[in-house]
């Protein structure tokens, strides 16, 4: 096993890495959930600290919560089920994706927003998420069955919006505990995670969708994070629970 996974798995509690963009694991009581695995994209700056072969063998679920390859990668899905047993997650509208890349049906888990389900033990619901685009304005093909997803792992809820602009659905939401939260301009920036904030004052906030990506004239719209500047608009005790993690970074929550 990899050096980060030991790492990782090396905790009775939840424990997450982060491996750029929306690229994370999780950890908890012997199970490893994936989400928006990513680690060859041509626009990486760095190499990702570990490979799609390395993981596959270990990975239980892979959430994925829209078609964009930085969320959905052809590549890393085909190494995990060649090489590993997990259980793919994924929105319906890429359903028929999925089986024309040659992902066995009997692997994927099919769901729309507001489904609620659970799989290995994670109680699951899947939120309705908004693509944006340039400009702060939302994607011209944004699709209404993207999901972002709310899990429940070790007691704790978390929030992954995956890519989307903020909805009433999130202001919605009760007791999440743990947030991830995307301030780039095609998704909620800056002043729409603080709203986000404000409004479910999680005890964990998890920047993502930064440092990862080159950023240049073509790019800029979703591989710019403003992590920094959110943090800047933060109260202090919010700055207090906001969680700027370096790719490979491991933290434990509980």
């Amino acid at each position: 096993m990899h050096q980060l996974l030991e790492k990782l798995c090396n905790h009775d509690g939840l424990s997450v890495l982060w491996l750029g963009n929306n690229s994370w694991l999780f950890h908890h009581d012997g199970l490893l959930v994936a989400n928006d695995i990513d680690l060859a994209s041509d626009y990486r700056i760095n190499p990702s600290p570990i490979s799609a072969l390395e993981l596959a063998p270990h990975i239980d679920v892979h959430f994925m919560g829209h078609s964009h390859g930085d969320h959905f990668n052809h590549d890393m899905n085909l190494i995990f089920q060649e090489h590993g047993h997990c259980t793919f997650v994924i929105p319906s509208n890429c359903e028929q994706t999925a089986i024309e890349w040659g992902l066995s049906p009997e692997r994927l888990h099919v769901c729309k927003p507001e489904d609620r389900f659970e799989i290995k033990g994670i109680k699951t619901q899947a939120i309705r998420a908004l693509h944006g685009g340039k400009d702060f304005a939302v994607y011209e093909f944004a699709n209404l069955e993207d999901c972002g997803f709310l899990w429940e792992i070790n007691d704790l809820r978390i929030l992954q919006p995956g890519d989307t602009v903020l909805l009433t659905q999130h202001l919605h939401l009760e007791h999440v505990d743990v947030l991830f939260v995307s301030p780039t301009e095609h998704n909620m920036h800056i002043q729409q995670s603080q709203i986000l904030i404000d409004r479910l004052s999680p005890s964990y906030i998890f920047p993502q969708h930064h440092s990862t990506n080159v950023v240049n004239e073509q790019t800029y719209f979703w591989t710019k994070g403003y992590q920094d500047e959110l943090f800047a608009v933060l109260k202090p005790e919010q700055q207090q629970r906001f969680k700027k993690l370096s790719i490979g970074d491991i933290h434990r929550i509980h």
